[in-house]
């Protein structure tokens, strides 16, 4: 199969090559998946998983890519909930070869059926932003119905599911970002929208108890309670808040 490949960590980009790799074998609890569309993080390079294992020796030439969106072709030993022609997408594991590739090999429980009426390409840029937002709001802010949510970079990829997924579980969505973004913000399921060139952030305001901004590294950013107190002016008041780690793209 073809594939793109990396082997010297300190050449970037400029270092990968297209060559030809054996297709790989499904291993227990795995399946085989033919890639109709994968990505890319444009930082992804410097992650150290692309050139050591979990115990540090060094695994290149090793295959970039983690999202991915396609069709199982194999299945390993013991591996259920999928089936052999079946639509999928979503992560490989960070130290096995990932997804620029023909072909993958990778844990079932890493994919979920890709429904019919959504694009392969669509489907492998979903799964990153996706999961970051899912895991900003729920798993790290704990958002629930009923609660309002501050959404920072609300017109760049991740902000924009994050605003539909919080819209979708009931919350009340503000967004923010610069000017140009408002009508996208809006599109996407923002209420509210904070203009970053002219508006005061803390005006937003704070919920009853206020609320503090723990800024992570994996691009979000969760707000919980006990934070300085300012005045909220006429906006509505935010119990969380998930924002976008850099800038809106």
């Amino acid at each position: 199969m073809k594939a793109i490949v990396v082997t010297d960590q300190t050449a970037g980009t400029a270092g990968v090559k297209l060559v030809e790799r054996p297709q790989p074998q499904a291993a227990i609890n795995d399946v085989v998946v033919q890639i109709y569309a994968s990505g890319f993080t444009g930082d992804e390079l410097s992650w150290p998983s692309n050139w050591t294992d979990r115990v540090g020796r060094d695994r290149t030439p090793s295959i970039p890519g983690h999202e991915l969106a396609g069709v199982v072709t194999a299945l390993g030993y013991g591996t259920t909930g999928l089936s052999i022609g079946q639509r999928v997408f979503g992560l490989t594991d960070w130290y096995r070869d990932g997804t620029l590739a023909e072909y993958v090999a990778v844990e079932a429980r890493n994919l979920t059926p890709l429904p019919s009426d959504v694009d392969f390409t669509v489907g492998a840029a979903l799964v990153m932003p996706g999961l970051t937002a899912w895991q900003g709001l729920f798993e790290h802010g704990r958002l629930q119905a009923g609660q309002s949510v501050l959404v920072h970079g609300a017109a760049g990829v991740v902000g924009s599911m994050a605003s539909q997924l919080a819209r979708e579980a009931g919350a009340y969505v503000i967004g923010s970002g610069r000017a140009g973004g408002r009508q996208t913000a809006l599109d996407f399921g923002a209420q509210e929208f904070v203009d970053l060139d002219n508006d005061a952030l803390e005006d937003v305001g704070e919920g009853r108890s206020g609320f503090r901004c723990h800024r992570q590294r994996h691009r979000e950013a969760v707000c919980g309670p006990d934070s300085r107190r300012r005045n909220a002016g006429d906006h509505h008041r935010p119990d969380r808040c998930a924002a976008r780690w850099g800038p809106d793209y």
